[in-house]
């Protein structure tokens, strides 16, 4: 698991300290993914190390010195959580068990705004692009639009992965399509960029999307035809 370091941590003499947990959704029940936990000096208030969750929501931050700090763990779209922690020559591994996360009340709350969207928006359960306010991909074609959108990827033969991964399910208005079964990137390029409304990229998706064995789903909002 790699390990979170910024250039302004302080340096600490090194242990044999081990600290240790799984981050979850507090209301889902399932792991956080990649959120970040940074171990505070109790003392100077300052980041000495840290780490980044598994997909299964798991960190493991090792060789802490014997002292006292505080465990801090957050990502985008929940509120903080602080954990004090204390490693002593007795007790020189700490597991914190299910770390619970909260959904942050704006992500929660229903806000009705007048204007536009804004490019991209970040949900609890996934990321979404809003494809209808870009103006860059007009004239071209879904995988132009793909190619905007964070976490993924288009190589130059039109083959989309989520973070690194080729194993992808596609869908079209929330269901599998028929141009998607054969070849994604053949059926991208018969979408118009032009007909596309939003691009949801969903990172943990529920049983009803029948996703087991995929790095997360594409889902292609397209325009209503009036």
């Amino acid at each position: 698991m790699q390990t979170v370091l910024s250039q302004n941590q302080t340096p600490v003499p090194k242990g044999n300290g081990r600290v240790v947990g799984v981050v979850i959704d507090s209301l889902l029940k399932a792991p956080v993914e990649f959120a970040n936990v940074a171990l505070i000096d109790h003392q100077t208030k300052k980041p000495i190390d840290g780490a980044v969750c598994d997909e299964k929501g798991r960190f493991s931050i090792t060789k802490v010195a014997v002292r006292q700090y505080q465990l801090v763990v957050s990502f985008i779209g929940y509120e903080s959580k602080e954990i004090d922690v204390y490693l002593s020559d007795k007790i020189n591994e700490m597991d914190l068990g299910s770390i619970q996360l909260s959904p942050s009340t704006e992500v929660l709350a229903e806000v009705v705004v007048e204007g536009e969207k804004i490019m991209v928006e970040e949900k609890v359960d996934r990321t979404i692009y809003n494809a209808e306010n870009d103006m860059t991909t007009k004239g071209g074609d879904a995988t132009d639009v793909l190619k905007r959108v964070p976490l993924l990827s288009v190589d130059i033969d039109g083959n989309v992965s989520l973070r690194g991964s080729s194993s992808v399910k596609v869908l079209i208005n929330n269901k599998p399509s028929t141009i998607t079964a054969t070849s994604v990137a053949d059926a991208l390029k018969q979408i118009p960029a032009d007909m596309i409304k939003t691009v949801e990229v969903i990172t943990s998706p529920s049983s009803k999307y029948d996703a087991e064995g995929s790095a997360g789903i594409i889902n292609i909002i397209l325009k209503k035809i009036h």
